[in-house]
């Protein structure tokens, strides 16, 4: 039965997701509110069987029966038993099995060791029935939804020390738990810190000893400003929404129907100019979602598509009947209202999808009302060069219906099965439809964009040439070749079906398109018993129907396009086309203050390394309250009247006292707040990846700094580009990029989890790649100093540390050098907690 168990993860998109507390919040707690509490309850004066599964300690201690939760070990769970009927005197939930997605899901979950973020809480007032949400009216009180107001800063009793608004809010909350701020971090420190936090790379010792030396009252702001003109920055901060945007450059899978996005760089680039160039917050959202609907926009700024146009999808063989296609589908769907509604509105929007939020707000017709949405939106590749609109929509649409023709027709013709003639029809009528379209296209595009005909020209489909014929022997009539129509001997006998196509690598394209989307409405074709096909309409928006438990099969009332209703000041539907420009207005419209929160809180996240409100994409019920709900919503409020500017939030934040403070612990404020949620310091923490390794090279001297194009792989020998622009693959993350915590592209991503492992310094204690970069090191010093060690030493420390050696440091580098190479020693000075740990 375990296979069984294993076999149904793997099938699932579960696969793809990391098994973290937002797992938990989105896949195990909506299913154990609406199918448990109501006997499973800490509120109930019994639970049944003992059993409470509404608090974190009641789940791990289990029932009368004993445990029924062993993390890391699902086989040996008598949750999973339950749920999969396996036994029959412990079926659960009894009013009926639940499906086989959310007993996979805990499956998963409990072999990724079970994580639960609930804080147990003292039980309330006995009830006996399950909790329910809030509903639509009582929610829209709810903190997060109200306007954003600014704030006077408070009154504090160290009037010196604030520098910024905010930090007469953070002093504020400091001296009522009578604590005191840290002092400032010295100038180095700074320096190496704020170079580190807005380029993803460290100050040369050159540039430390010119500012430690600078006596300027306005250093610090110049260098400031420096730093956020420079085009690292970009790269650095483009980054971080690349997180919150899931980007990858292929599926989670890459068979025929799902291929690696080949123009997915062109969605990275064009994030990484526009943080650079500062594009306001709202406009930069909005190019994402509806930049082929917004006035004035740029050839270049359609790229910003890529955002929906490089989405996850999953392989949907044509072969599989209406409903499981319908089902992938409504999972893609799924996919892209949790990716808006976490990464934008900070709402767990998608917990709706088989019921009413059973937490927050949200009644299951908004969820359908914004799945709506991406129902009448299609992906397809996106001419840059200049075209009048008419030729680009009838392009992107031959491309998309092209794709599926292609793919139906390579499928009949390569793997017939027991209806050899049928099928061989069918794809000889699929090609015919292709050559159709294309023949449509040609006078439109052949002579005048000889690119988009030579794409169009790629998909029809090529069968292979016939394998001459063997002359008739004394086989039955039937086997006979020359009884069977001659394009039928030509599938069957040149070869033996090919095997299903290995998963690929993204390769990435340098043609004039980018991966993007348009309006279209789809619908699955079951029809035929033997193929389901697509029929989408372009121009012509899809209205799903409400899915009781997600059922496809038993459809409920029409949910038309529309916006969440709780967030909505006024009628929430949608009318024109897909909804998409709708919905991106109304989120800076309606929903401004929320989204500004949002945003802001994520900001402060990245630089802080901890956000205001914990749970960075929950800001409902279930989430965490701010710790600093006035500063959050001053800090928005004023975001929001500087032109939606992230630059000018970057200024306010580090410009503050709060941002200076040096990182070192204090015996006062460990006892007092442990967690440094008032921040009495600044939070030390690990370096990200692209971080660690860009300061690697950039240490070693080898670091090509050429921003932007396409992407490579960064096990890729000689690739010493920053690491930004290395491959992200969804179905096959590279090893590095594992090692240290790198998110799954395969959903949104709220933060970094970063964590220190033993396989991480097996790494850089035997990676080539560390190795390489250490030779490189010990070249660069070598170059320019005299042969003394000690000399060698001190320009290795300047080259990696951008500081001198102390003379302990000296000594202990000459005791190590008795025995080894300069090389072995560089790279010890590349593995040391100074390189990899933030300043």
């Amino acid at each position: 039965m375990m296979r069984l168990w294993v076999l149904l993860l793997l099938a699932t998109p579960l696969s793809g997701q990391s098994v973290d507390a937002q797992f938990f919040e989105k896949e195990i707690r909506p299913v154990l509110a609406n199918r448990c509490y109501g006997c499973h309850s800490s509120k109930l004066k019994s639970p049944m069987g003992g059993l409470a599964l509404d608090t974190r300690s009641g789940l791990r201690k289990g029932g009368n029966g004993g445990a029924i939760v062993v993390p890391g070990d699902a086989k040996a769970s008598r949750l999973v038993a339950a749920l999969s009927y396996t036994d029959p005197e412990l079926r659960m939930p009894p009013t009926g099995k639940l499906t086989d997605r959310e007993i996979a899901a805990f499956t998963q979950w409990i072999q990724g060791g079970a994580p639960d973020p609930r804080e147990d809480v003292a039980p309330a007032t006995p009830a006996t029935t399950a909790l329910k949400g809030m509903d639509v009216e009582t929610g829209r009180k709810w903190w997060a939804f109200q306007p954003v107001v600014e704030a006077p800063a408070p009154k504090v009793r160290d009037a010196s020390w604030p520098r910024r608004k905010i930090d007469s809010f953070v002093l504020a909350k400091l001296e009522e738990a009578n604590l005191k701020p840290s002092a400032p971090a010295d100038r180095a420190t700074l320096i190496r810190r704020v170079y580190l936090d807005l380029t993803g790379l460290k100050p040369t010792y050159e540039e430390v000893e010119a500012f430690r030396r600078d006596p300027a009252p306005d250093a610090y702001e110049r260098l400031v400003d420096r730093l956020l003109a420079s085009p690292a920055y970009g790269e650095r901060w483009g980054r971080y929404w690349l997180d919150v945007a899931r980007f990858a450059e292929d599926n989670p899978t890459s068979e025929a129907t799902n291929p690696p996005y080949a123009f997915a760089w062109r969605y990275r680039d064009w994030v990484i100019e526009a943080v650079s160039h500062d594009m306001p917050y709202d406009r930069f959202v909005k190019l994402q979602l509806a930049a082929d609907q917004m006035p004035g926009v740029s050839r270049s700024d359609l790229r910003a598509l890529g955002y929906l146009g490089t989405g996850p999808v999953y392989h949907k063989d044509a072969r599989l009947s209406k409903d499981v296609i319908e089902t992938l589908f409504t999972d893609d769907w799924d996919e892209r209202v949790d990716a808006v509604s976490r990464g934008l509105l900070g709402l767990t929007v998608a917990c709706a999808r088989c019921h009413d939020h059973k937490f927050d707000p949200i009644p299951t017709r908004d969820y359908y009302g914004l799945a709506s949405v991406f129902a009448s939106t299609v992906q397809a590749p996106r001419p840059l060069n200049e075209i009048d609109p008419e030729t680009e929509k009838r392009f992107m649409a031959a491309a998309q219906q092209m794709f599926f023709l292609n793919y139906a027709s390579n499928l009949m013709r390569g793997e017939p099965g027991t209806k050899p003639e049928e099928s061989f029809q069918k794809a000889d009528r699929y090609q015919k439809e292709c050559e159709s379209i294309l023949a449509a296209m040609e006078p439109l595009v052949k002579d005048k964009h000889p690119e988009m005909y030579a794409y169009l020209s790629r998909m029809i489909p090529r069968p292979k040439p016939a394998a001459p014929q063997k002359p008739a022997s004394n086989t039955p009539a039937a086997a006979n070749p020359a009884t069977v129509p001659q394009g039928q001997v030509q599938a069957k006998t040149d070869a033996p079906p090919p095997p299903p196509p290995p998963r690929r690598r993204a390769g990435a394209s340098t043609e004039p398109f980018t991966n993007s989307v348009f309006d279209a409405g789809l619908w699955v074709d079951g029809s035929d018993p033997d193929l389901t096909t697509l029929d989408t309409k372009p121009g012509v928006p899809r209205d799903l129907h409400i899915l009781p438990h997600g059922n496809v099969a038993a459809p409920g009332d029409l949910a038309p396009r529309r916006f969440l209703a709780v967030l909505s000041k006024s009628d929430p539907a949608f009318h024109q086309g897909s909804g998409r420009m709708e919905l991106a207005e109304r989120i800076f419209g309606d929903a401004a203050s929320l989204a500004a929160r949002v945003i802001v809180n994520r900001v402060w996240g990245w630089h802080f390394g901890k956000p205001l409100v914990a749970t960075a994409s929950d800001f409902g019920t279930q989430g965490e309250k701010p710790t600093h709900p006035q500063m959050l919503d001053d800090l928005a409020e004023r975001f929001m009247a500087n032109g939606w500017s992230l630059k000018w939030l970057h200024r306010e934040i580090l410009l503050s006292a709060t941002y200076q403070q040096a990182s070192q612990p204090r015996e006062d404020g460990i006892q007092a707040d442990v967690s440094n949620h008032l921040l009495w310091r600044m939070p030390p923490r690990r370096l990200d990846v692209e971080a660690y390794r860009d300061s690697i090279l950039e240490a070693a001297g080898t670091l090509d700094r050429t921003v932007g194009g396409p992407s490579i792989d960064l096990d890729q020998d000689g690739n010493v580009r920053r690491t930004v622009y290395g491959r992200v693959s969804r179905g096959n993350l590279n090893t590095l990029l594992r090692l240290y915590d790198f998110p799954s592209a395969n959903q949104h991503s709220p933060g970094r989890e970063l964590t220190t492992t033993p396989l991480q310094q097996l790494f850089v204690m035997n990676s080539p790649f560390i190795q390489e970069q250490a030779e490189a090191l010990v070249k660069a010093v070598d170059a320019k100093s005299p042969a003394d060690q000690t000399a060698m030493v001190r320009a290795l420390y300047r080259r990696v540390f951008a500081r001198d050696p102390n003379a302990r440091e000296v000594d202990l580098a000459m005791t190590y050098l008795n025995g080894s190479t300069l090389a072995q020693y560089a790279q010890a000075l590349l593995s040391s907690n100074e390189v990899i740990f933030w300043p």
